[in-house]
C-alpha cells in the first residue's frame, strides 16, 4: 500500500466515526430522504460497527475510513470515506485500488452502492466500476477484475 496506512477500528473510535459519516453523508441523506439525527445514529451504531472499519491514515493522521465485508461470492464495500479537507489528493483513488487487489486476489467481484444524491459515481466509474443495477435512491456497482 503506497502512502496511507491502515489501522482496526476500536470501540473507542466511534465518536470519531460517526462525525465522519456525518460530515460526509448528511447532505446525500439528507436530500435523499431527510436527516434524523436520532434514526442515523442508531442505523450507523447497528450496521457501521467501529470493529468493522479500517482506519486509514497518513503520517499517522486518520484521513478516513473504509468498511469491507467479504460475502460468499462477492466483496461488499460498505463504505468509503475521505475527510473532506482530504479529499481530490488521490488518497480514494489509492485506497480502493488497494481494495480492488483483494477482491482480485479472491477472484471475487467487488460491489457498492451510491446515493444518486452523493456526487462520486463518476469517480467509481474512471476506476473500472460499472453500475449493473438500480433503485429509487440507489445506483449499484461492480468491478470486476
Amino acid at each position: 500500500m503506497k502512502g496511507f496506512q491502515l489501522t482496526e477500528g476500536k470501540s473507542s473510535d466511534r465518536g470519531w466515526l460517526y462525525d465522519l459519516y456525518k460530515k460526509a453523508m448528511l447532505s446525500c441523506i439528507k436530500a435523499t430522504w431527510g436527516w434524523d439525527e436520532k434514526f442515523q445514529i442508531n442505523g450507523f451504531n447497528n450496521n457501521l460497527k467501529p470493529t468493522d472499519w479500517k482506519i486509514i491514515k497518513i503520517n499517522n493522521e486518520e484521513v478516513g475510513g473504509f468498511v469491507l465485508v467479504e460475502k460468499y461470492d462477492h466483496f461488499w464495500l460498505a463504505m468509503l470515506i475521505i475527510k473532506p479537507e482530504h479529499q481530490n489528493r488521490g488518497i480514494g483513488r489509492s485506497v480502493v485500488t488497494y481494495i480492488q487487489s483483494v477482491a482480485k486476489n479472491k477472484s471475487l467481484p467487488l460491489r457498492l452502492s451510491v446515493i444518486k444524491a452523493n456526487p462520486v459515481k463518476p469517480f467509481y466509474i474512471k476506476l473500472g466500476f460499472t453500475q449493473y443495477d438500480e433503485d429509487v435512491s440507489f445506483y449499484k456497482l461492480q468491478w470486476r477484475s
